[in-house]
């Protein structure tokens, strides 16, 4: 159930945290928000990535560092578990759209369903935050999951909290096991979900869930940016437009 889960940790760390935690933007035409160095300190869990705070909801934490041709990776693995970290940011998306990142998921909870309730759980998710006042129940999230069964392109409101909406950039095993980049226009992709123009960009969250399925994930992330413009060496290309599907979709009025 990551949706109401990364709502409410992700208000609660924008709560407590100081904007003296936040990477600060500059005039450079990519931010680079996965400084994934090692900080055995952080919330008294070994080998988490500096400046990233640990929640779990369910089950015991499996996050790990792991380094793989030289890069530093994030690794998630979930037994029945429900485990993000988060990281504070302040980002204005009018200045940066763009989000990339590289993933690679090696097992998937196989009855996960983001459309089902009981069977919301995803191998990996990437969580954007818009916090607005009162953050504890008014910020709104946008989630690119890589769902088990859900089809690509489709957008979906959370069935527990109207202000989440996943948008489903991967679909099924076909690409296990394969390191995939991927693109979205952020600034565009809240336009279409809420109709209207965002806040700034509050913080950002790496999800991995499995505990309503009660199965086992694994999933792997690197290279999370924010880019004044498109990458054009991207590969593969960047997805393809949101496609709305009702009536899993309700736009605010």
């Amino acid at each position: 159930m990551p949706s109401i889960r990364c709502a409410l940790a992700c208000a609660a760390l924008l709560s407590i945290l100081s904007p003296a935690s936040a990477p600060a933007q500059t005039q450079h035409p990519t931010i680079r928000i996965s400084n994934f160095i090692p900080d055995d300190s952080v919330n008294g869990h070994q080998n988490l990535p500096k400046d990233w705070t640990l929640k779990v909801w369910q089950g015991q934490p499996d996050v790990r560092l792991v380094n793989e041709n030289g890069e530093p990776i994030l690794r998630l693995r979930s037994d029945k578990a429900a485990v993000s970290i988060y990281r504070e940011i302040n980002l204005d998306l009018t200045r940066y759209p763009i989000l990339t990142w590289r993933w690679k998921v090696t097992k998937l909870p196989k009855d996960g369903d983001a459309r089902i309730m009981n069977r919301d759980d995803q191998a990996a998710g990437l969580y954007v935050i818009f916090p607005r006042f009162p953050s504890f129940v008014n910020s709104q999230l946008i989630g690119y999951i890589w769902d088990s069964n859900v089809p690509e392109g489709t957008v979906i409101q959370s069935k527990k909290n109207p202000l989440v909406h996943y948008v489903v950039v991967r679909s099924g095993g076909q690409d296990l096991n394969k390191w995939l980049a991927e693109e979205r226009n952020v600034l565009e992709d809240y336009r279409r979900v809420f109709a209207q123009d965002p806040p700034d960009v509050g913080g950002i969250s790496v999800m991995i869930d499995t505990d309503d399925t009660r199965a086992e994930a694994e999933s792997y992330f690197t290279r999370i940016e924010f880019s004044e413009t498109s990458q054009a060496n991207l590969q593969p290309p960047p997805n393809r437009f949101v496609k709305f599907q009702q009536p899993e979709l309700a736009l605010p009025k």
